[in-house]
This record gives C-alpha cells, structure tokens and sequence, in this order.
C-alpha cells in the first residue's frame, strides 16, 4: 500500500494544498512527509515537459501515482458526451495523457473530462460514452497505461455514481477492458455505496486507486468515514496501490500540511 498527495502543475485546485507556483515545494513537502507519490493534475500538455516531471520527482525519491485530468472539462469545455470538435479535443488529450502516464509509470483518471450527463437519459449516454471511449482504451492498452474511472456521485454528475455503477460499465458496456479500473473516492462512497466491505468486494482487483477524504470531503479525521476499518479491509485483500489525499484544504490549509505526515505513519502501522 502506498501513498499520495494532490499537487498542481498549472492551475489552481482546491484539492491541492500549494498553488501551481509552489510545485516544486510541494513536491519536497511530499517527500518530507512520508509520501510515496504526487496525483498530478495536468489540464494540457502545453509548456509541461514530463521527462523533466519524472526528474523532479525521482530526484525525491517519488513516483507518480496518477494524472487527474478534470480540469480541463471546465477550462475549456471539452468532454467525452460532448460532440463535433470538443469531443476529438477530449479524446486527444485523454491520448496526451496517456502518453505522460507511459513517461511517468502511472495512471490515468477519468472522472469528469467524461462528461457530466443528463438526468433521464442515462443509458442512452453510457452507450455513447462508451463508443468514444473505444479508441482511447485501445490506445491506453498499446501503452499499457490503465485508466481509471472514477464513481462520482449524483449531485455531481448523472453518470457512474456508485462503485457498483462503475464496474456495470467496464464489464457489461466496455467488455471488460485489460487497462481499465476504477478510481474510488471515500467522499464519492459515502454517498453512493451504503456498504463499504461489499463495494470493495465488487470492485476486487478492479480498485486500482483510492482517494481518501472526509465524509465532508474535508481532511481525515474531520467527519465520520472510518478510515481505520476502509484500510483494514483494504490491507486483508493485499491491495497494493495508491491511497491519495484528494481532500478540501478543509478545516485549514495548516491541518493538511502538518498532520498529513502523521496519518500516513498511522495508516501503514494499521
């Protein structure tokens, strides 16, 4: 099991707690802290050298465990329901992303950049989502990248809320691709998946990665998730990828620099 953090490279996240100007820092921070790894979140490709990102953190004695790719949904309008050109921009730069993740050795989210979908029409967009996600898996398994889909929950889009949800798309509507996972957010859970063991168990060696926030989606330790008995049942099935802290810089941006260290050395002591 290992760990890692929310850091920016270009725009501002209120997941990250430093601001794309302190990149730098806050990848020495991860390394002082006890990480294993940075989430990056990458919106274009656009001035971002990823031979020089895999230096600066190998320097650190970090990895990578994933590329976030949500930005760019809002920034540009772009999305895998859209059409005409903001579809081929989204589905390109799922490709750029996937390309950054074969450099990096990490991999590849895909929570909102697949659209936000519209109530009542459900299965009509699952189906075209998952056509045009057709050529980027292809790609993704010519890279041998996994991408992960991530379960969102219903106030914030229409489509693949539950972790349940998530893998009735990658087995019924994608065929079960080699290179797909599933991203599962414990802020996401605590709304959509009433039972957590079960969900683990449905998402078996599907669950490639964890993001670890608050029933508030504040920092851990804040609201009511049960981190301790997640990491238990988690560490009983031998999972051995990536827990994220992709949490608000809630109760303040000091609580998460200073007792993310502590967390992490609690978490592997479990």
């Amino acid at each position: 099991m290992k760990f890692s953090g929310t850091i920016t490279l270009q725009y501002s996240t209120i997941f990250s707690p430093f601001q794309p100007e302190e990149y730098i820092k806050g990848l020495d921070w991860l390394a002082q802290n006890g990480f294993d790894g940075a989430e990056l979140c990458i919106s274009s490709y656009e001035n971002v050298d990823v031979e020089a990102v895999k230096k600066q953190l190998g320097d650190r004695g970090l990895g990578c465990s994933t590329i976030s790719t949500g930005q760019a949904r809002t920034l540009e309008d772009i999305s895998l329901l859209h059409e005409g050109d903001a579809l081929e921009t989204a589905k390109q730069r799922m490709k750029q992303h996937i390309d950054g993740a074969a450099v990096l050795g990490s991999k590849v989210t895909l929570g909102l950049l697949r659209g936000l979908g519209t109530p009542g029409k459900e299965q009509e967009e699952k189906y075209r989502l998952a056509k045009n996600l057709e050529a980027v898996f292809d790609y993704a398994e010519q890279k041998k990248v996994t991408i992960l889909l991530e379960a969102i929950n219903r106030y914030e889009t229409a489509l693949l809320n539950s972790a349940d949800s998530v893998m009735d798309f990658l087995e019924k509507d994608m065929g079960n691709p080699k290179y797909g996972g599933v991203l599962w957010d414990l802020f996401h859970a605590n709304i959509e998946d009433a039972r957590f063991t079960e969900a683990i168990d449905r998402m078996g060696d599907k669950l490639c990665h964890v993001h670890m926030a608050d029933s508030n989606r504040m920092f851990p330790g804040y609201g009511h998730t049960d981190f301790f008995g997640i990491v238990r049942e988690l560490k009983k099935r031998n999972y051995q990828n990536y827990l994220s802290f992709e949490c608000l810089n809630e109760p303040s941006l000091a609580v998460v620099r200073e007792k993310s260290g502590r967390w992490i050395e609690t978490l592997r002591r479990l």
